[in-house]
């Protein structure tokens, strides 16, 4: 299993909300910062304590980590790193690409492929980049 580790600028407790909605997945662990020993958040910059240190979106084809970047710090989501959400089930894996298609942005519509039955392209709304295929 390959698993996915997401840096997000403030908004990881969003995103985990979103992507657990959208692959039909239970609600996610959420850790934010202030949920750390009250030693160890004495260390923290001022402003993480809102911040989410690591959450878990667990779908049904692999777990979907993120954590926030420390005030101060700046992630971009870069088009050389894509993330696989690979399935069987053709009706779920368009129900999945449509609804991150709805606030997203399809680079390529869901279509048959010669490597696939299914293929197509997703940024979704924080910026990140998704094929979803059927194998």
């Amino acid at each position: 299993m390959i698993e996915v580790y997401l840096s997000l600028n403030g908004n990881a407790a969003e995103a985990a909300i979103n992507y657990a909605q959208l692959f039909e997945a239970p609600e996610p662990y959420i850790m934010r910062f202030a949920d750390m020993p009250k030693a160890d958040q004495d260390q923290m910059p001022p402003g993480a304590e809102n911040l989410v240190m690591y959450a878990n979106v667990k779908t049904s084809v692999g777990d979907i980590m993120m954590s926030d970047m420390m005030p101060g710090s700046s992630v971009t989501p870069n088009e050389g790193v894509w993330i696989n959400y690979s399935m069987k089930d053709e009706e779920r894996l368009r129900q999945y690409f449509d609804a991150m298609a709805k606030d997203g942005e399809v680079l390529m519509p869901l279509e048959k492929t010669f490597f696939s039955p299914l293929y197509g392209q997703v940024k979704d709304k924080f910026g990140f980049y998704w094929m979803f295929m059927i194998y």
